[in-house]
């Protein structure tokens, strides 16, 4: 197991502080007595094991590490790591295109250096976000990443409806680069060609929940912004006042803890937040949606 996580940390070109961690951490890990009962939960994802659970496989991880001493972050990156040789068995058995798989296991990476940003362990606190990637549910699609289920909202746009109980798609924006607006535009039409089967009249429903689709970012970013290019793609239909700052460690590499004095103004976007805090107001979180048909926007 060992061999096959140094092979994955590496085709994904972790830099090299994060693999010899992460192979130290699992040397660790295989010379204490939890080690077979982490194996047992590999071993139950790899057998197609109707019981197999990821919420019992993370809280298995945390047991391991507060008995251990083995940070959880690191425990929880190395158990989806585990998991990847049978991940792509399964997009091969679904049809699935090894791009596809590829690209979708590239969010282990991107969480792993936000962990590492964040928080300064090479991990990730974010496990609970992996499962649907390993359950074949939520795809990484060119520069976004996808997954559909029956809608628990009402929208209509120019008398097209999305009801209650309608297939959806929700778009996720990984921390993978700058927002390119034809990159993103491709990954749509690429999502509409993959779903088509949810939508029959060929009118293919995209919602996001996001801090890129704040309303406020027209009175802090400019225009040209990648930011508000992204969300000018979108009807936005709400946005909300966000009063515990979830997305400030995205924006900063840390999270936000009642002073802005420590934080970094590197960044236009850095800036435009802390001025946004200076004048007074929040960051806020937006809800939009794009309806397409033939490639293109409704």
């Amino acid at each position: 197991m060992k061999a096959e996580i140094k092979s994955f940390c590496t085709e994904y070109d972790y830099p090299k502080e994060a693999i010899d961690s992460l192979l130290t951490d699992f040397t660790a890990l295989k010379n204490t007595e939890y080690y077979p009962l982490f194996k047992a939960y590999v071993d139950l994802y790899e057998n197609d094991d109707a019981s197999f659970n990821y919420a019992k496989a993370l809280n298995v991880t945390e047991t391991i590490a507060e008995r251990t001493g083995i940070h959880r972050y690191a425990l929880d990156l190395l158990f989806f790591i585990c998991l990847a040789k049978h991940c792509r068995e399964l997009y091969d058995q679904a049809g699935i295109p090894f791009k596809i798989y590829h690209d979708s296991m590239l969010d282990l990476k991107y969480k792993l250096l936000e962990c590492k940003k964040a928080h300064g362990i090479w991990g990730t606190f974010v496990a609970s976000w992996f499962p649907r990637f390993f359950e074949l549910s939520r795809f990484t699609l060119g520069r976004l990443e996808f997954e559909d289920d029956p809608s628990t909202e009402t929208y209509e746009k120019n008398g097209i409806k999305l009801g209650y109980g309608d297939w959806v798609i929700t778009a996720h924006i990984p921390s993978s680069g700058k927002l390119n607006i034809e990159d993103c535009m491709e990954s749509f039409r690429m999502a509409a060609e993959f779903y088509a089967d949810r939508f029959p009249d060929g009118i293919v429903k995209f919602r996001c929940h996001s801090w890129l689709l704040a309303e406020n970012h027209k009175d802090y970013l400019l225009p040209e912004s990648g930011i508000r290019k992204f969300a000018d793609l979108f009807d936005v239909a709400e946005s909300v006042k966000d009063q515990n700052r979830g997305d400030w460690w995205r924006i900063f590499g840390k999270p936000y803890d009642e002073s802005t004095e420590q934080y970094p103004a590197e960044t236009s976007l850095q800036r435009a937040y802390l001025k946004m805090l200076a004048d007074g107001n929040l960051p806020e979180m937006g809800l939009g949606y794009i309806f397409m048909k033939d490639g293109k926007i409704l």
